[in-house]
């Protein structure tokens, strides 16, 4: 594929609810742009861009495809994205980079739970966009309601630019609306054909109403354009393009398009639109970047000329290339053997092969323009979010705002020797999709992956095991619960051992007290006239630290406490580090008993966002699982829900909120803070933890 100028690429990203047809509106854009020589479908498991063995067999977009191709004179980068969301991650990945989208409807539902997921995000990009409604060929299509819908629930300006002619299975063609003209389909799918009609004759009254209110919309983007529709009433077809072209940048209006893309109907005419009125990277507003030397709001224009600025947004995995990294080119030119600099990192970098990808096809690219899209094999020190930029101009931008985890789960190889490869797998699983992420929990042992949802984890089950040959294990990560003290306690003890020789010998007077929730520790050195020499202070606080490890009711680590060590003993000979360690540590355990120990839970901050219809159910389930509300925000028909709920009750909750709202609700959380559990509560902890104990104790003796 040839080099194309800026102002002839269109970045366009796919974005709907899972099921509408993405996919097979980008296999018949491909055909139509002559860029494949058949239409590949979704339920045989032909198409170019869902390709991996998981997508094939649930017949879903899982990862964000890239399909680039030419059509008339253009270069279009099509971004192909998850419906499901569970991998909304890729969503904020492709409309971070994205210059508009295209928004698609299912004819007979209009809005769906999917679609307000997506809306989310295109609003915080402040994506222009166009709407096409799909599968106008399926029963109980229903072009006006789905437009209405858009309104509705999304508060959506969506004006329409082209009216259906029938709908479900009379729909055979559509009135375009700027050029005035209409066009009926016959044959479908590769033999599709579509000719020019006479507007019929029962829609006259409809279209011409639709198209002044099309064209009032258009001249409202220009002064000059609306002092002409005001005095003739009428405008050209450029005119009425340039018009809806800056309506979409500003974001204020989305042009309304329909076509059945299962069976290529009306296809070539969405793409057209695609090419005329979404912009060019020319055309929207240029990145913000911010210096290495502290400068902040860089600009960043679409300038070929200029230094070269790039986002990484994507890390695919190809089977025989290794991985390539996606890279949108802001400013400047690149080509391979190009030397840059990794800015987020701080490290240098050469390109290596540059490709085009056409889904899981690719070509060889020589160069690209500011405003392109080009893949390369897997850089060295790159990432996912990370900026590569010309040393002359060592900018840095924004990466993708990925949302947070919404589910966690321990993880484990199902075989010993295993965790090696586990740790491999994970560590190259996040960095193609970053809303996976694992940590290792020390107050628990255990090894905790997060994602945003139950088949999002399971999907890493599955290429774990194909990809990385380890089995892996999913279970209910335990709570990390803490423990603190409620009162105050003095405590001593001394540790002596004598075996001949040389023995060990040392005695500390420890008092414990509470200290403020989230302090953590603080030690204190009350040691007056040499009791213990300075020497071994440290390896009493060593010690204390080495006893907060393992707390005296249920094994968690003991925070918020604050030890003081005001009397000792010691010997010339016997005394030692090791002494004073040993003896602090026991010492701690000891007067930890006597100051009212008791366990902590952790809380997490909720965002629940929900359809104002199910803020009842919602605040009730809150309740129920001891959680605080703090307050409700209105965001049009949506409310936000703010509260504090105990960690321990949130498993699993993100399935459980879409069951009690039909799908419609999501939610953010992160960890908040810590407070005492209920005593009825801490005593079940207790008995589970000390049962534990004896299992593990007993399998290992």
């Amino acid at each position: 594929m040839k080099e194309f100028a800026t102002g002839h690429i269109r970045n366009v990203a796919l974005v709907a609810h899972h099921g509408v047809g993405k996919t097979s509106l980008a296999e018949a854009m491909l055909y139509q742009a002559k860029a494949t020589n058949r239409i590949g479908r979704v339920a045989d498991g032909t198409t170019l861009l869902d390709h991996s063995p998981e997508e094939i067999a649930r017949q879903m977009t899982i990862d964000l495809g890239l399909a680039q191709f030419e059509f008339q004179g253009h270069k279009i980068n099509l971004i192909d994205t998850p419906g499901y969301s569970d991998f909304v991650g890729d969503v904020y990945s492709a409309l971070r980079v994205a210059d508009s989208a295209v928004l698609i409807l299912r004819a007979a539902a209009g809005v769906e739970v999917g679609t307000e997921v997506v809306w989310e995000v295109l609003k915080q990009e402040k994506s222009p966009l166009l709407v096409v409604v799909n599968m106008m060929d399926k029963e109980h299509a229903n072009f006006d309601a789905a437009v209405k819908s858009c309104h509705d629930r999304l508060g959506l300006n969506a004006v329409p630019a082209q009216l259906p002619i029938g709908e479900a299975d009379k729909f055979h063609g559509v009135v375009d609306l700027i050029e005035n003209k209409a066009w009926t389909f016959t044959g479908k799918g590769a033999d599709e054909k579509s000719s020019e009609v006479p507007i019929p004759a029962d829609m006259a009254d409809k279209v011409a109403k639709a198209r002044a209110t099309l064209l009032e919309e258009a001249a409202t983007g220009d002064e000059q354009l609306m002092e002409k529709f005001l005095s003739t009433g009428d405008l050209s077809v450029e005119e009425i393009r340039h018009g809806l072209c800056e309506r979409v940048v500003q974001c204020d209006l989305a042009p309304v398009f329909c076509c059945s893309a299962a069976l290529n109907l009306g296809v070539k005419e969405v793409l057209e639109e695609v090419v005329d009125v979404l912009p060019s990277p020319l055309d929207v507003h240029p990145q913000e970047a911010s210096g290495t030397n502290g400068a902040s709001n860089v600009e960043i224009k679409p300038d070929s000329a200029a230094s070269a600025a790039a986002t990484v947004f994507k890390t695919l995995a190809e089977a025989h290339l290794g991985e390539l990294s996606l890279i949108r080119l802001w400013s400047g030119h690149v080509e391979p053997g190009k030397e840059l600099v990794n800015t987020t990192r701080n490290r240098s970098e050469k390109l290596g092969t540059l490709y085009h990808l056409c889904g899981r096809e690719r070509s060889d690219c020589r160069g690209a323009a500011a405003g392109d899209i080009v893949a390369a094999v897997k850089l060295r020190e790159t990432h996912t979010g990370d900026t590569l930029a010309d040393k002359s101009r060592a900018v840095k931008l924004a990466p993708p705002d990925f949302p947070l985890p919404v589910v966690a789960e321990c993880i484990r190889a199902r075989n010993k020797g295993d965790e090696e490869k586990m740790a491999v797998g994970l560590s190259r699983l996040h960095e193609e999709d970053p809303t996976l992420s694992r940590h290792f929990e020390e107050s628990t042992k255990e090894s905790v992956v997060q994602g945003m949802g139950d088949l999002h984890l399971e999907i890493l089950v599955e290429r774990m095991k194909k990809r990385f040959g380890v089995e892996v294990m999913l279970s209910k990560p335990h709570v990390p619960y803490r423990e603190t003290v409620k009162g105050k306690a003095e405590g001593d003890y001394r540790h002596k051992k004598q075996t001949g020789g040389r023995g060990q010998f040392g005695e500390v007077h420890l008092r414990v007290a509470p200290l403020p929730r989230g302090a953590k520790f603080e030690f204190v050195d009350e040691v007056k006239g040499g009791v213990i020499p300075h020497n071994f202070i440290p390896a009493v606080e060593k010690g204390v630290i080495a006893g907060m490890e393992r707390g005296p009711l249920a094994g968690y680590p003991v925070v918020d406490v604050k030890t003081t060590v005001f009397f000792g003993k010691y010997h010339d000979v016997d005394s030692s580090e090791m002494a004073f360690k040993i003896a602090a540590e026991t010492c701690f355990h000891e007067t930890i008993l006597k100051a009212s120990p008791v366990l902590l839970e952790p809380y997490s901050d909720l965002e629940v966002r929900i359809p104002e219809e199910f803020l009842g159910d919602v605040m009730g389930d809150l309740s129920s699982k001891r959680g605080k509300i703090l307050g409700t925000e209105s965001e049009g028909h949506y409310v936000v829900v703010k509260a504090k709920v105990p960690m321990a009750e949130t498993y699993k909750y993100a399935s459980h909120l879409r069951a009690i709202t039909q799908g419609r609700g999501l939610y953010q959380a992160k960890l908040s803070h810590y407070e005492e559990v209920p005593r009825e509560l801490a005593d079940k902890v207790i008995a589970v933890a000390k049962a534990e104990r004896e299992a593990a104790a007993a399998q290992h003796g």
